[in-house]
């Protein structure tokens, strides 16, 4: 066994060109070939690297639902946050961070809140619209996933991945990672044309690309006997790997094929995993589809930094699969003693925890070194807001996942005292992932890197 020389990217290929990626294995040594040139930091234990994920959602919370009571290490979990009571030991509740400098510079509180989520940067004047007859234009640095990206996004085919669900537009509102001043990267709403970008053979025309949809079952059925060999290669711990991967990509293949329902009655096949991504009642489908791609292009080292947002800021969308007609906006502008808003809204912040959940568990199923893909993971939940109708910033609701390759101490809730900006949580972050910062955005909110460990 010591002596095989697979290779960390090696591909299994099959009819029309199509090729998986394999997931990180014992037999591979480690990923330390490709590794060594990075220092030890960026890694794991058991030299296995670590990845860095925003989980974004709009509008704010309902913090009376939201807010955990006890104490750092012994505390209950309220309504909103209680799907993550499985997860317990591995969060960070993360209470009493504000975004300052959201507070500053040109936009409405939606544009500062969205544009500087990551940035921690005032925005660019601009010709975006916003409330009240303000306008903004971009964010005017770089989000914190591409901060951390350019440093270890040279070892991935991906530097990063951003993945949206009914996001729509080009606006502010509609960005939360950057390049760098006015350099949005638009996240891609479309799980089929994320699926072909990642998992699928890159080169040709864009209809042939297209085409090799249909043709999945066929090379997915072809490589089996690819794995076949290879498992009677490789221990115990490498076979439920790569059993795991493959059974992973025939459900998404599965569901991208027959529109869902995998295990019960399929729908004719439709183009792609949705009929259109940008239709309302496809968002939880299109969603959980999002989130299965960014689990497994981090489990097969494709990227270690990816993102997903869920819809724009302010969005006006309904929750039809909730019961509730209203748009989110507007629920969450109603009054503090508006019951049914408060109701709805919590409904809406525990859905929307119920997905994160559903990504922790995701990370925590794939088995890497001597844990799990969400050990060696930063997965963090942000918000636009903590509070809607009044667009308040202090005390943003985040909730941190994963340990980071044992860089953050987690089963906690953390209570940040005293006007900590979410400048000093992105260094923080840099620092947990490796990287050395000792500021992140604009230094005149910074005080000193938020300690995670």
């Amino acid at each position: 066994m010591k002596n095989s020389t697979l290779s960390r990217r090696a591909m299994l290929k099959g009819a029309g060109g199509a090729c998986l990626a394999l997931p990180l294995l014992d037999i591979m040594g480690g990923c330390n070939a490709d590794l060594a040139s990075k220092p030890q930091q960026f890694r794991g234990s058991g030299g296995v690297p670590k990845r860095f994920v925003v989980f974004w959602t709009p509008n704010g919370t309902i913090m009376q639902h939201w807010r955990p009571s006890g104490s750092e290490s012994s505390f209950t979990l309220p309504r909103i946050l209680q799907p993550l009571d499985p997860h317990k030991q591995d969060i960070v509740v993360l209470d009493g961070i504000d975004e300052l400098s959201a507070y500053k510079g040109p936009g409405d509180a939606h544009q500062k809140g969205t544009g500087q989520s990551l940035t921690a940067t005032e925005l660019q004047e601009g010709d975006f619209p916003g409330d009240a007859g303000l306008s903004a234009g971009w964010a005017d640095g770089i989000s914190v996933d591409q901060a951390i990206a350019d440093v270890v996004g040279d070892q991935t085919k991906f530097r990063s991945l951003e993945f949206g669900v009914y996001v729509y537009g080009a606006n502010v509102g509609s960005r939360i990672s950057y390049r760098g001043p006015a350099q949005p990267i638009p996240p891609e709403n479309d799980p089929t044309a994320a699926f072909n970008r990642i998992f699928a053979d890159l080169e040709g025309d864009p209809e042939a690309q297209m085409r090799r949809i249909a043709e999945r079952k066929i090379v997915l059925d072809a490589v089996a006997a690819d794995y076949q060999r290879l498992v009677k290669k490789v221990g115990a711990a490498d076979r439920i790997k790569l059993e795991a991967h493959l059974a992973a990509v025939r459900d998404i293949e599965m569901r991208l094929e027959t529109g869902g329902n995998v295990g019960g009655a399929c729908e004719p096949p439709m183009l792609g995993a949705v009929a259109d991504p940008l239709k309302v009642a496809n968002i939880p489908k299109t969603g959980k589809l999002q989130m299965d791609l960014l689990a497994m292009a981090l489990a097969c080292d494709l990227t270690r930094v990816a993102s997903i947002m869920w819809t724009n800021s302010a969005t006006a969308k309904p929750f039809p699969w909730l019961d509730i007609p209203e748009g989110h906006h507007e629920l969450a502008h109603r009054g503090d003693g508006d019951l049914d808003a408060q109701e709805k809204l919590t409904v809406i912040n525990t859905w929307y925890c119920e997905q994160f959940a559903y990504l922790i568990e995701k990370l925590k199923s794939m088995p890497e070194g001597d844990g799990t893909v969400l050990d060696n993971t930063l997965l963090i939940w942000v918000n636009e807001h903590q509070k809607g109708n009044d667009h308040d910033r202090h005390e943003i609701p985040y909730v941190l996942a994963g340990k980071a390759g044992g860089a953050v101490k987690t089963g906690r809730w953390l209570q940040v005292p005293g006007d900590r900006a979410h400048n000093d949580l992105w260094s923080g972050c840099m620092n947990a992932m490796g990287i050395e910062a000792k500021t992140f955005g604009n230094p005149t909110y910074c005080k000193s890197p938020l300690a995670l460990g």
